[in-house]
């Protein structure tokens, strides 16, 4: 009896650590499950915050990407900010100055530059800035053209009326130069006034050939002496000018339309070798293959590399004066030579030396420019004469110039050795009326016809003289 309860109580006390255990082990399960879940919630947190982390730093990866690009796109905007104003500037201070002094100022060698940032290149800013650069050199070669034609109008004009005036005042001496012996001292101080005329002429001549005119004088088929002795007698020290005259060549024939241009061109070669060599200056003529060849050897200093090439570009081309950049006007010879050069078909040459070391300048004529001696006039024969009781004496016809014999040459310098211009050749006076409309008064009413028409024959043909001595040029 006494073991029943302590049967009953290890029952009991069994069944309740049967039922802890249970409870226990429930527990225990429950606890790792929590702990299980709580350790996937925390591993899934982890990876949320890891999510979280790696989408914050791809933002902040992009932003800072976004600022990077924003930097560099601010580097390169100021970059080209700084390339266009530096580019604007060298199109003030260095493009634009350089077109005007090419193109206004005409100063040699100048280069334009293009673009100084090669980053530009192929822009918008090189289209802009060469458009800039041609629209001032337009305006620039469009108002310098303009004032030159206004210039060399009114140079032509102004030429004109003063070598009319020089041709009358030659005239004038030709008139007193046959009223007085040569050996006086008169005649001579007639000649050297006429000499101060021809050399104005001369300058006249090249201001009208510079502004697009012709030199103003027509002259007659004329041989090389003639016109080696007329560019002699245009110059200052003609006396240091020493022609080699031979007959073969000296006695050729040019064309007249020519003999005027080879004269202006010839004196403006002697007066560059008088001017820089205080020398004798030789002159002749020789022939080449091609036609003739007139030689002006000097014994001056020469002329270097740079001297020739600038001579001979003035000798190449067809130069007109340009007043809005005129040079040094005591080097404008080689400037006329080459406009008449380039107008009449002869060339010249200055590059050679001579003999001396100083300048050779060949001016070669060509075999078509060659002309044929003028004929001799044949002499008029007056009707014979009808049987008059009173023969009236004929008017003394004026004095005409003497005839060259063909092969002859005639003297062309005065006493003093000064270069003597030919007078020039005026029209012939109307013929004079025969003995019968003289004699002849049985009809007064015939008479007095014929007096009329013989004044207007008188009239009409100083009229016409008068006219032809103001438009002709000066003749040498």
């Amino acid at each position: 009896m006494n073991l029943l309860p302590h049967v009953v109580a290890e029952i009991a006390l069994g069944g309740g650590l049967t039922a802890v255990s249970g409870a226990l082990a429930l527990q225990t399960r429950g606890k790792r499950q929590a702990v299980r879940g709580l350790q996937a919630a925390e591993g899934r947190a982890s990876e949320a915050e890891a999510a979280t982390e790696r989408e914050v730093s791809e933002i902040r990866r992009q932003a800072a990407d976004e600022q990077k690009g924003v930097q560099e796109q601010l580097v390169m905007n100021w970059q080209w900010f700084e390339a266009s104003r530096q580019e604007l500037r060298h199109l003030v201070e260095q493009r634009l100055p350089a077109v005007v002094d090419a193109e206004a100022r005409r100063h040699p060698g100048i280069i334009v530059p293009g673009l100084a940032n090669p980053v530009l290149a192929g822009t918008e800013f090189e289209k802009f800035h060469q458009a800039v650069v041609e629209m001032v050199c337009g305006a620039v070669a469009e108002t310098r053209e303009g004032i030159g034609r206004s210039a060399r109008a009114g140079l032509r004009g102004t030429a004109d009326e003063v070598q009319t005036f020089l041709t009358k005042l030659q005239m004038r001496i030709d008139e007193e130069l046959d009223k007085h012996s040569q050996a006086s001292t008169y005649h001579q101080s007639l000649t050297d006034i006429d000499h101060f005329a021809t050399r104005s002429l001369h300058m006249l001549q090249r201001l009208r050939i510079l502004a697009g005119s012709w030199p103003g004088t027509q002259r007659a088929n004329a041989t090389f002496r003639e016109i080696i002795e007329s560019a002699r007698g245009r110059i200052g020290p003609y006396d240091r000018v020493n022609y080699t005259y031979l007959p073969d060549v000296g006695e050729k024939y040019v064309e007249g339309w020519v003999v005027e241009p080879i004269a202006v061109a010839l004196a403006e070669l002697m007066i560059n070798a008088t001017t820089y060599s205080s020398d004798e200056v030789a002159v002749y003529v020789q022939p080449v293959q091609v036609g003739y060849r007139i030689v002006v050897e000097d014994a001056g200093l020469g002329m270097n590399s740079f001297q020739i090439a600038d001579a001979e570009r003035l000798l190449s081309q067809k130069v007109l004066l340009d007043v809005t950049c005129l040079e040094d006007e005591r080097k404008l010879g080689f400037a006329v030579i080459g406009r008449l050069a380039h107008d009449y078909k002869f060339r010249v040459d200055v590059g050679g030396p001579s003999a001396s070391g100083g300048v050779k300048a060949g001016l070669l004529v060509p075999s078509a420019l060659m002309g044929e001696p003028p004929k001799a006039a044949e002499p008029e024969h007056a009707p014979a004469p009808r049987s008059a009781p009173v023969a009236a004496p004929e008017p003394e016809a004026p004095p005409q110039p003497p005839v060259e014999a063909p092969g002859v040459p005639v003297p062309l310098t005065t006493v003093s050795g000064l270069p003597k211009r030919r007078p020039r050749k005026l029209m012939r006076p109307p013929q004079a009326p025969t003995q019968e409309a003289l004699t002849d008064s049985a009809d007064p009413e015939a008479l007095t016809a014929g007096f009329n028409s013989l004044n207007q024959a008188f009239r009409t043909g100083y009229a016409a003289t008068d006219t032809d001595t103001d438009t002709e040029g000066p003749q040498q």
